[in-house]
């Protein structure tokens, strides 16, 4: 059993955290969002939270993605303009 006294502990450490609880039949989902850095997550206790590491591990997804995007642009003549163009 999920307690949710722990989320509202959490939220009430923060004004901009909020706590959404959803109780259905395949179960109980927990998200947890602070508005100040942009992320949330899923969980199942407050000990999970870790929304700082989440959001830096998107962030760096996203970098690599965008490098990877704009290397490979660099990379190709097909267009024969260079990148300032």
């Amino acid at each position: 059993m999920i307690d949710l006294n722990q989320f509202a502990e959490w939220q009430a450490e923060d004004p901009h955290r909020s706590v959404e609880i959803k109780i259905a039949g395949e179960g109980t989902k927990v998200w947890v969002w602070d508005r100040s850095i942009m992320k949330g997550q899923f969980v199942k206790s407050v000990a999970e939270i870790n929304l700082a590491a989440k959001k830096e591990q998107d962030e760096r997804a996203e970098f690599e993605r965008l490098r990877a995007k704009f290397e490979a642009k660099e990379e190709s003549p097909a267009t024969g303009n260079s990148v300032e163009d």
